[in-house]
């Protein structure tokens, strides 16, 4: 009688980004984004998202080095740290994760690799899970 809707994926949709980091691209350090932000490149060091909303796509030839704090998340690429989302995190297929991932709602495919744990929290506990998480000594 009730038809249940699957909610649509992030990655499905038609984004458009307000900055990219190409893929020839080093940042050393921490990198702050706001709005939509694709990464292709190369981050060592933290990743922040400012303001609440915005969705941070690491591209499947990305590579990560530290923690990502933000709202949205789609990660196709590679990542060594911890992830804090207060919204949408997608784990595509070829993705790799070594580190914890805790957001409001999350979705894997199950072609991704992760060596870490995953949680979900309510969206009213996300300074608690921030001031919470762990440092990440590999972007150093």
């Amino acid at each position: 009688m009730f038809k249940k809707k699957t909610p649509q994926l992030l990655q499905s949709q038609k984004i458009s980004f307000t900055s990219i980091l190409g893929g020839g691209c080093v940042i050393h350090g921490k990198l702050e984004v706001a709005g939509n932000y694709h990464l292709v490149g190369q981050v060592l060091g933290d990743i922040t998202g400012i303001g609440s909303q915005g969705i941070l796509w690491i591209d499947k030839f990305a590579h990560v080095q530290g923690n990502i704090i933000c709202s949205d998340l789609i990660l196709a690429g590679r990542l060594e740290g911890n992830v804090v989302s207060s919204g949408v995190v997608e784990i595509c297929a070829g993705a790799i994760i070594i580190g914890d991932i805790q957001s409001e709602r999350l979705h894997v495919d199950s072609n991704a690799r992760i060596n870490g744990r995953l949680s979900c929290f309510n969206s009213d506990d996300i300074e608690d899970v921030i001031k919470t998480m762990p440092p990440n000594d590999k972007a150093k």
